[in-house]
């Protein structure tokens, strides 16, 4: 195939083309970056945040969300290992979310999916004043992280513990005393379907109960302690041989004194004392058993104005007395009984 020449001098030379194939390249990195800075949201006013964790976050990584009851509000935009087990962690956060944020809040790692990736989340902990920019949250060793991926190790960690010679041994020991388990564990359920059978509550009333009583044993608790702590606090003073020995000698005054002159007082007027105690139960005695019949008498005064009511009813406006007398063993008082229309 032939090769256009032109002639007239009027084309761009080698030295032309490369020239305008540089400015086309180097326009299209430029548009290249920018498109890129703007889709990482390098353009974007960001309100930067620093957590120092003292733990590390598993599997956390540039790019990852950053939540605030539930809701992305950001990204991390930096994560930096400094020393072992330790971490620095860089935040961009959207500045009209940020401004919900206050210096009551504390950061934990967590999931932002069920598949694992995991996150960072801020917890409010009460009221506060605004949160400043560029300020650093931390995230201590007892930080309560709920990742995806620490469930799966904490699960690894118990079935460890199940896959051990101490589970197997039991399980072995279970199977070899099976004859004799067998009816324990028939008869407690047996008991529980009695239980089921026969409740006259419903297990939530039972627990409610309980809840209940719980919540007075632990409002209880606490003044039952002091109590506790304050006798064991005064006991401190008996804890000295001198003050036991002047403690031993005031109970035995009060002994000597007080118990044993009431005694012979009352060993030298006992025939007196005998006398005056039983005039004075001679009198309350009786007045105590006639006050015991105040309350049932008080009760059947209704029953008794009722009955006086029905014994005398009001017959074409005049008030009558009416009588029941029982003739069955005396039939000879009928005839005597005036006919039902005599008054």
């Amino acid at each position: 195939m032939g090769v256009f020449v032109d002639h007239s001098g009027r084309s761009a030379g080698p030295w032309s083309l490369r020239l305008r194939g540089v400015v086309i390249a180097a326009l299209i990195a430029v548009v290249a970056i920018v498109v890129t800075g703007y889709a990482q949201g390098r353009f974007t006013d960001r309100f930067r945040l620093t957590i120092d964790a003292v733990t590390l976050g598993e599997g956390l990584a540039p790019g990852a969300e950053v939540k605030f009851h539930g809701f992305a509000i950001g990204r991390v935009r930096h994560v930096e290992t400094v020393g072992y087990g330790h971490q620095r962690i860089e935040l961009d956060l959207d500045r009209g979310q940020a401004r919900a944020l206050t210096d009551a809040i504390s950061a934990r790692f967590t999931s932002s999916n069920v598949f694992g990736s995991s996150a960072i989340e801020l917890v409010p902990t009460g009221q506060g004043a605004p949160l400043p920019e560029n300020a650093t949250l931390h995230i201590g060793e007892n930080a309560q992280n709920a990742t995806v991926a620490g469930m799966f190790r904490r699960a690894a960690r118990l079935t460890q513990v199940l896959d051990s010679d101490t589970v197997r041994h039991l399980f072995d020991l279970l199977i070899d005393n099976s004859d004799a388990l067998g009816p324990t564990v028939e008869s407690f359920f047996e008991t529980a379907r009695m239980l089921a059978t026969d409740q006259r509550a419903p297990l939530a009333h039972y627990l409610g109960v309980g809840a209940e009583v719980s919540g007075g044993a632990a409002e209880l608790s606490p003044p039952v302690v002091e109590a506790i702590l304050g006798i064991l606090d005064q006991s401190v003073y008996f804890g000295e041989a001198a003050n036991r020995a002047r403690t031993n000698r005031s109970l035995d005054g009060v002994d000597t004194v007080l118990l044993r002159g009431v005694a012979d007082l009352l060993e030298r007027g006992n025939p007196d004392l005998a006398r005056i105690l039983g005039g004075v139960l001679d009198v309350a005695v009786p007045i105590g058993v006639s006050l015991g019949t105040v309350a049932p008498a008080y009760d059947r005064v209704h029953g008794l104005i009722e009955h006086m009511g029905e014994a005398f009813p009001v017959v074409d406006g005049r008030v009558q007395l009416q009588l029941e007398v029982i003739v069955k063993t005396m039939p000879y008082l009928v005839d005597s009984i005036a006919a039902p229309g005599a008054r």
